[in-house]
């Protein structure tokens, strides 16, 4: 794929990179931790082999012992005791806000020096053959440094059972807000097990409508949650809710779970999740028709949000950062990228690999759809804002969806109280 998606972020860092000139540097014996977000399923075996494969063929002995380690945020949960212990990871899962606050505390190093060194980086015709854009979406500062090599890319989208919308008198996934509250109050309203709209509450779903409306969270240096389309989508909820058009999954996962077994018209989730969504519906004897398309626009305003977590590398010794660089660079061969993108539907980095896809896309059109999606340059990429706060900020938007439904509070209040914390936060933070 090709996704044309360049940050380039002026924020202030402090602590600098423990790489140095790596001239003599041997990383022959050296053992790696790494502590990783893949635990259960596709994603944890396939992991699980790469590392054995890497462990097993690699030319200096290097050992990469791979930690599933709880969710990205458990895992920032271990990091911040690391940090204060010493005991860091060589290898770290994170986003960028994660890499931004590691950063500051010197435990995570920029990794240019190893993308560049004419012995251990990467030649002009590796680097040819990746997907630079992605790449550089760990690049910040003024002075570019590279705090993480991206190795999870995927994209909220929305799920639509067709079927379900065919047999309800729908032509087609909802385009308009006007339409997607139409479908969701028709399914609630169809009787029997049907469900309508499931609200995780999420931050990503709701910056998912957010930016169907053509609204942004963060500008000018502040949050705006009182803005007309971040109103809109919070007044969307309540209305959905409030017309017992909605109802609140009993688990994570459990909008996708629910419309693998035909419970409900549609719902967000992550492309990684559609594996899922076709195992459920195997294992419940469920067929019907279903589509991965983007939440709702307005004109002009059709988006669609890229997730991308990254490997970060912990700051150690010269000798231990090599190692994991070693490590970090065979994950983006050709060979690597293939079997991490047919075994978690993740898209590929590396180009070739992604050229290689064409079975794999006709056998697995939901990938395809989806791959179409986030190559379509007239669906607009939205990035959740680039912010040190913007990991403390994602409860506080969840529990903001939780007050103008479950809760029942008024929409306008509960946005200007949740605009008001998260500024609270943003000023802590600078």
């Amino acid at each position: 794929i090709l996704l044309s998606l360049i940050l380039v972020l002026t924020v202030s860092m402090v602590g600098i990179s423990s790489a140095q000139d790596m001239s003599g540097v041997d990383p022959s014996g050296q053992t790696v931790v790494y502590w990783h977000q893949y635990n259960s399923g596709a994603q944890l075996e396939t992991m699980t082999a790469l590392v054995a494969d890497f462990n097993a063929n690699n030319e200096w002995g290097i050992t990469v012992e791979a930690l599933a380690q709880g969710s990205v945020d458990e895992i920032r949960e271990l990091m911040n005791g690391a940090i204060i212990s010493g005991e860091l990871p060589n290898l770290v899962a994170g986003f960028l806000n994660d890499a931004f606050s590691y950063h500051q505390d010197e435990a995570v190093i920029d990794i240019n020096p190893y993308y560049t060194d004419p012995t251990w980086g990467f030649t002009e015709e590796e680097l040819a053959n990746l997907n630079t854009s992605i790449l550089d979406s760990f690049l910040i500062g003024e002075t570019g440094e590279r705090l993480g090599l991206p190795n999870q890319v995927s994209a909220n989208v929305l799920v639509v059972n067709t079927g379900m919308l065919a047999d309800l008198g729908f032509d087609g996934p909802p385009e308009t807000f006007e339409a997607w509250m139409e479908v969701a109050c028709a399914a609630a309203a169809a009787g029997g097990d049907n469900k309508g709209y499931p609200i995780k509450g999420g931050a990503s779903d709701f910056e998912s409508y957010l930016a169907g409306m053509g609204g942004n969270l963060f500008h000018d240096g502040a949050w705006d949650f009182t803005s007309e389309a971040a109103v809109a989508v919070l007044q969307m909820y309540h209305d959905v809710y409030a017309n017992d058009c909605a109802y609140v999954p009993d688990s994570a996962f459990g909008n996708t779970d629910d419309f693998a077994l035909g419970l409900n018209p549609m719902g967000e989730t992550s492309t990684a999740g559609t594996p899922f969504i076709i195992s459920g519906m195997a294992e419940a004897g469920y067929e019907t028709e279903w589509v991965v398309t983007t939440t709702p626009w307005t004109e002009g305003n059709r988006a669609i949000q890229p997730f991308i977590s990254a490997i970060l590398m912990g700051a150690s010794t010269p000798e231990a950062e090599l190692a994991s660089w070693l490590f970090l660079k065979y994950f983006l061969t050709t060979g690597s990228q293939v079997t991490w993108t047919l075994a978690t539907s993740y898209f590929p980095i590396n180009l070739e690999a992604a050229a290689s896809l064409g079975d794999f896309e006709t056998t697995n059109p939901f990938f395809a759809q989806a791959n179409a999606l986030i190559s379509d340059p007239d669906i607009n990429i939205y990035l959740s804002p680039q912010t040190l706060a913007y990991g403390s900020i994602r409860p506080l938007i969840q529990q903001a969806v939780a007050d103008v439904t479950s809760n029942g509070r008024d929409v306008m209040e509960v946005a200007t109280e949740l605009e008001e914390a998260a500024n609270a936060v943003q000023a802590d933070l600078e």
